[in-house]
């Protein structure tokens, strides 16, 4: 008798099962369709415990979130090439960052991470949620002149973001038509020191160009809460918050 191997063996008895075993071919012959109402007996027995613990949690985070941590000029509002709220966002992101990191050559954030507008009077935490929304954290970018060149060229065909107050850029025509920073011309050899969030080096939102960066440094502090430390500070050295639009970004026609 001819001997088997034991491998092919197995092979072929697993062939065997898989053919058994295969999934038959169905055929839908008729659908019946009903209404059926969504009340509440089909919600579950209250936990009366979890109940409680809601509640208290809801009451804490209510207290929180209307604390008044300073007062607004006027109202802040959001819009392309720049807008005072987004002035606003850029300014006090670099003057965060330059506390934290020294020396810093502009702030940029993306104008769809600001979700609401600032309206005139107090601000509390929770205006500050509504209009930081997302868990974005500071970072500092160091960037090279070539890639600074590169993200204004995506700022030029965006039609603007909010940019720190030591820019000026004229756009023309979707592109850059000039470019200063700090009142002096790019210089590709230099490496530029930029605030922005983590969602921004990521490359997303059209900014590939910030993905250049030949270092990247996490203050692991959320944009928001970086926001609601410049108020208070702002409050506590008796200042109103207010913004102003300036020749940071100018677009001609």
């Amino acid at each position: 008798m001819k001997k088997v191997n034991l491998k092919t063996g197995i092979f072929f008895i697993a062939v065997i099962l898989f053919t058994a075993c295969a999934r038959k071919q169905y055929i839908v012959k008729n659908i019946e369709v009903s209404r059926v109402e969504m009340n509440s007996t089909w919600e579950p027995a209250t936990n009366t415990g979890m109940r409680i613990l809601v509640n208290s949690l809801k009451t804490t985070m209510t207290e929180e979130t209307q604390k008044v941590i300073g007062t607004a000029n006027r109202t802040l509002t959001k819009s392309k090439p720049q807008s005072l709220l987004t002035n606003f966002t850029a300014d006090a992101m670099l003057y965060y960052a330059s506390g934290l990191w020294g020396t810093v050559d502009f702030a940029v954030m993306n104008i769809g991470g600001i979700r609401n507008t600032l309206n005139q009077g107090e601000i509390t935490i929770g205006d500050m949620y509504e209009i930081f929304p997302f868990n974005n954290r500071l970072v500092l970018l160091e960037l090279p002149g070539k890639a600074v060149e590169e993200f204004f060229d995506s700022v030029a065909k965006s039609g603007g973001e909010g940019l720190s107050k030591n820019m000026e850029v004229i756009i023309e025509d979707k592109a850059v038509n000039s470019l200063k920073i700090g009142g002096k011309a790019v210089d590709e050899n230099k490496i530029y020191r930029v605030a922005a969030i983590d969602y921004l080096a990521e490359g997303n939102d059209g900014m590939e160009a910030l993905t250049k960066a030949v270092k990247v440094t996490d203050s692991n502090k959320l944009l928001r809460d970086v926001l609601i430390e410049y108020v208070k500070k702002q409050t506590a050295e008796n200042k109103v918050i207010d913004s102003n639009l300036d020749n940071r970004i100018t677009i001609r026609k």
